[in-house]
């Protein structure tokens, strides 16, 4: 009896198609940093996430994550702290910055086409729990697509903000970049060291 495909099966086969509506992606992205982890080699290797997991990537797969405006990096930032009840003045201060990116290799899951063919709808990404369902050892649905994009060499993706409707992020894996694909921190040497 053969068993049954898993939901990141199901979805590594069907992102497997989606991989050459991959598209490049050059513009400059947005990021919410604490003082201590302010550097080049903090904000662009996705090593935190990579210990801790995100909405988009398992534990394991480093993924650096930014917005497309800095609007939606504030609600992003805002959000994080209100779902673990941290007071937005004990949060402060912050540091945002700018990220050059020229990648070669994206794939936008908001576009309807690539959710439709995905079988996921934007509704259950902007509200999967994805916290709980990794505490529970689940893989929630948003990390699936992550983590079959990484397997499949993609760059990175561009995701819809669960914390700003309307707002865009990007979740690029540093370890997949190809030859001419950059993550350059903007006015680096502003930064306290």
């Amino acid at each position: 009896m053969a068993s049954e495909k898993t939901e990141l099966d199901q979805i590594r086969e069907r992102l497997k198609r989606l991989v050459p509506l991959a598209k490049s992606l050059s513009t400059t992205v947005y990021r919410s940093s604490t003082p201590r982890y302010a550097n080049e080699l903090e904000l662009l290797t996705g090593q935190g996430s990579s210990h801790h997991g995100g909405r988009w990537n398992p534990v394991g797969i480093p993924a650096v994550y930014a917005s497309l405006t800095p609007e939606t990096s504030l609600a992003e930032t805002l959000a994080h702290f209100r779902h673990f009840r941290i007071p937005v003045e004990d949060a402060m201060p912050r540091i945002f910055v700018a990220i050059r990116v020229e990648l070669h290799a994206i794939l936008d899951i908001q576009d309807g086409d690539v959710r439709r063919r995905l079988q996921v709808s934007l509704e259950r990404l902007r509200t999967v729990d994805w916290r709980a369902d990794q505490r529970r050892g689940r893989m929630p649905v948003s990390q699936a697509i992550g983590q079959a994009a990484f397997e499949l060499g993609l760059e990175g993706l561009l995701v819809p903000s669960a914390s700003d409707h309307g707002g865009s992020n990007l979740m690029a894996f540093p370890s997949n970049l190809v030859s001419g694909s950059t993550l350059e921190l903007l006015n680096a040497d502003r930064l306290s060291h």
